[in-house]
C-alpha cells in the first residue's frame, strides 16, 4: 500500500493495531451477511456473500446499510 500524507504514518495509523471488531455472519436463503454492532439495538451491514447476482443489487444488502432490531424504533 502507497499512502501519501502531509504528517507521518504514526499518527494517521495510531491505534490500528488495537482495533479488534466483532463481526457476525447471518445467514440468509441465498448466502449470508457479515454485520457489525452499530448500537445496542441495531447492527451495520460490512459485506455480502450470495450465490445470487441481483442480491449484489438489491440496496436490502448494501453495505454500510443499518438494520434496525427494534421495529417501530422502539
Amino acid at each position: 500500500m502507497i499512502y501519501y500524507a502531509a504528517f507521518p504514518a504514526e499518527l494517521v495509523f495510531e491505534g490500528y493495531d488495537r482495533f479488534t471488531p466483532r463481526y457476525r455472519r447471518l445467514p440468509f436463503e441465498r448466502g449470508s451477511i457479515v454485520v457489525e454492532a452499530h448500537t445496542a439495538t441495531s447492527l451495520r451491514i460490512v459485506s455480502l456473500s450470495s450465490s445470487d447476482i441481483q442480491d449484489y443489487l438489491n440496496p436490502q444488502f448494501q453495505p454500510g446499510r443499518i438494520i434496525d432490531l427494534l421495529p417501530n424504533g422502539e
